[in-house]
């Protein structure tokens, strides 16, 4: 069963909301006015740690069970604490435009073989209906070979969901040790959150 989190709705700036333990946010959507809430700090970090910044988000509000994607993760400039999220509230049924991370699982067979891999497109961006548009899409790299590409037409997803990339759009290649050009390597997966408390 997916976490609900408990949004409240929030009569106070921001500022003070985060010195009692909170996160403030904004919840808005079609034909919805917008709403200022607060999400309980040590919960919400812990939901963006697991699920990452850009996911569908479950949340009881004024005692209604809601869902919604997370549209943004406003973070201090100094810091880089959360500080603020916005969330679109969605219906299951709702056409979305939203922006799916990529996740690439088996990079640690790959080193074993001295090869890496570059990345050149870590989300892409889609629209469908809320209820079948995926939290990341998962890409295995681990029996891939040197020079193999992986491109936008190669990503298993759903056909009712429309990409607004170019399908043959680079989003990896597979590399050796001795190519001069693997710093991308070593980039943070795409959907995950480091949180600096």
């Amino acid at each position: 069963m997916a976490e609900i989190l408990i949004a409240t709705e929030r009569n106070e700036k921001g500022k003070a909301a985060r010195k009692k333990g909170f996160i403030p946010g904004i919840i808005y959507g079609k034909d919805i006015e917008g709403k200022s809430v607060n999400f309980e700090k040590g919960k919400l970090i812990a939901f963006l740690k697991e699920k990452g910044e850009k996911s569908k988000i479950n949340f009881k509000l004024n005692g209604e069970n809601k869902q919604g994607i997370i549209k943004e993760v406003g973070r201090d400039a100094v810091t880089s604490n959360i500080i603020h999220i916005d969330i679109q509230e969605v219906t299951a049924s709702e056409e979305v435009k939203w922006t799916i991370p990529i996740i690439f699982e088996g990079r640690e067979k790959l080193k074993s073989k001295d090869l890496y891999i570059q990345v050149y497109l870590q989300e892409v961006d889609v629209e469908g209906k809320a209820s079948e548009i995926p939290n990341n899409i998962t890409i295995d790299v681990e029996k891939l070979e040197l020079g193999e590409e992986i491109k936008v037409k190669d990503l298993n997803i759903d056909s009712n969901i429309k990409i607004f990339n170019e399908l043959e759009d680079t989003i990896a290649r597979i590399s050796s040790s001795q190519d001069t050009n693997i710093g991308s390597e070593e980039e943070t997966d795409a959907g995950e959150v480091e949180i600096v408390e």
